[in-house]
């Protein structure tokens, strides 16, 4: 997931050494950076801020680290008058958002005459299709005209191309809950800024982003579903700043993976009218539907860690008994004579995966792979092997290849050879070929394979990420899940995000869109066709917010 950092109090260690800066703030994470802008050079504020030559003489090394600017924060006096120079700089550089600090006055009065005013300049701005946006601070959060905050008073009144980016901190220092305020002025918001307060004896005090009062989850899950820029700062932090963002890039990361507030709805879509009909909503997560071919009135999915049988006709569920595997991912698949189900398990608060079987009514696991971490995706149509991805060698050599191995277990056989990251290996209905995702062609896309290994082809080229193709059973067609370039690297999908399904040919032709939809991680991790390949289930998923 990418995230961006504001620059003001982080530009002296950019300073200091810019690669070494980059080299550490990508490797936490962050993708883009937010600088502050002065027109005219004041060396009292030199460390903490950039002129506009230092835009050109930084591109290169940004680009090297592909790092981006999106938004800019400005100091203006006036901003309408400046923006004769500050929209050329945004247009030449692809900044997309300029950003503007609240004023701060005593009187409404004083409010009153400068909404107007503002207005008028993010018109002149949005003419060049540049965003101007109102960022908040600790007094006009907390100062009220007419019952809100100022902050909030001036984005009611500033006309409707003046947009913003709310620091969650500061509205909670001013009283204002963060998560009904994102949710409330959602249309409103281009940037989301975290800062993070702590409660003292008076209050609120600031505090490192993660360790305070801010539900910085809900912000985050938020601002992924509106595909909203998030930047962090680091005026709560102590000591190091740098080490404190870095360890900040860490929390976002985990944030990033919650899913706490999800709502699941699962669905079934009839590839030939476009139908999607809804069976049930969950209050909770439930992910990857496998249809079962002996009985199409019964799916199978994970949720919680285990694995639950659902029958359509009734939408009744049942846990079904898994011994020792407890915590089953969204990594599971039923054996083709439906007699058993493998699943991939972990130890609780750990990722060092496992494959089991067992049998299809539930009982004792059997383990398969010895070694670990192991994400089953594929059982051969003739029940004799396994497929699964796994990462082997990681203090030296962390890359993720496409493994198979005997159902009864022993040594396993690696098919892809450390080329990007492969995932989801499926068999073709007829077992001759291997269907998996790769990086190696830079995004992730759909490839084939011969069972052996040999002839990989790739199969879509699109410009996205394109995960976890699945075969119908008659062998005709593929459905996969796909993500936008933009905001996630090839590597990751995660869940909460704007997503959607394509359909193709199994040899690749005639690759479309089917249907667009709120969900990713989860919503169809694992072969979910019905037995006459006329539909299949999926998940989609809404978050629920205050």
């Amino acid at each position: 997931m990418r995230f961006g950092l504001n620059l003001w109090g982080l530009n002296p260690y950019f300073l200091q050494d810019k690669e070494a800066f980059l080299e550490r703030i990508t490797k936490a994470g962050f993708r883009y950076l937010e600088p502050v802008l002065l027109l005219d050079e004041m060396p009292e504020l030199k460390s903490h801020i950039w002129l506009p030559e230092d835009f050109k003489e930084n591109g290169p090394l940004l680009q090297k680290y592909n790092v981006s600017i999106e938004s800019i924060h400005v100091f203006s006096p006036d901003i309408y008058d400046d923006a004769e120079r500050i929209i050329p700089l945004a247009k030449e550089y692809g900044i997309k958002q300029v950003v503007l600090p609240c004023p701060k006055f005593e009187a409404k009065e004083a409010y009153e005459g400068l909404a107007p005013y503002i207005g008028e300049a993010g018109d002149l701005f949005a003419e060049a299709g540049i965003d101007l946006v109102l960022h908040n601070g600790r007094d006009e959060s907390k100062a009220q005209i007419d019952g809100i905050s100022a902050f909030e008073w001036m984005i009611k009144n500033a006309g409707d191309n003046v947009y913003m980016e709310p620091d969650v901190g500061w509205l909670l220092y001013g009283g204002t809950d963060p998560e009904e305020f994102l949710w409330k002025y959602a249309k409103k918001i281009k940037v989301l800024h975290y800062k993070d307060m702590k409660k003292v004896e008076n209050g609120y005090a600031e505090t490192e982003i993660g360790t305070g009062e801010v539900d910085n989850v809900a912000c985050f899950q938020f601002a992924r579903a509106n595909e909203i820029i998030q930047i962090a700062d680091q005026d709560g932090s102590e000591g190091d700043f740098l080490e404190a963002m870095e360890r900040v890039g860490g929390r976002l990361k985990m944030w990033s993976n919650a899913r706490d507030n999800s709502k699941s709805i699962l669905c079934v879509m009839d590839i030939t009218t476009g139908e999607v009909k809804e069976l049930k909503t969950f209050d909770r997560v439930i992910e990857a539907p496998n249809w079962y071919a002996k009985d199409d009135d019964v799916l199978f999915y994970n949720s919680e860690g285990f694995i639950y049988k659902y029958r359509i006709s009734t939408g009744e569920e049942e846990k079904i008994e898994s011994g020792i595997c407890d915590n089953c991912n969204n990594d599971h698949v039923l054996k083709a004579d439906g007699s058993a189900i493998a699943v991939s398990h972990s130890p609780r608060n750990s990722w060092m995966s496992q494959v089991y079987i067992l049998p299809i009514e539930g009982g004792t696991p059997r383990l398969v792979t010895e070694n670990a971490p192991s994400f089953l995706h594929g059982w051969s149509p003739d029940g004799k092997e396994l497929a699964y991805c796994a990462f082997r060698d990681m203090e030296t050599n962390f890359h993720v290849d496409i493994y198979t191995i005997s159902e009864n277990g022993g040594e396993e056989r690696q098919l892809t050879q450390n080329a990007g990251f492969n995932d989801g290996p499926e068999y073709s209905p007829d077992g001759e070929y291997i269907l998996f995702i790769s990086t190696r062609s830079g995004l992730m896309q759909n490839w084939r394979m011969k069972r052996d290994g040999s002839e990989q082809t790739q199969l879509t080229f699109s410009e996205r990420n394109n995960w976890f193709g699945h075969y119908s059973p008659d062998g005709k067609k593929i459905v996969y899940l796909s993500y936008s370039k933009d905001g996630l690297d090839p590597n990751e999908h995660l869940p909460n995000m704007n997503v959607s399904l394509s359909l193709m040919d199994a040899d690749g032709d005639n690759d479309h869109v089917i249907l667009e939809f709120f969900g990713g991680q989860g919503s169809i991790n694992v072969n979910s066709w019905h037995p006459d390949s006329k539909k299949f289930a999926f998940v989609k998923y809404e978050l629920m917010h205050k």
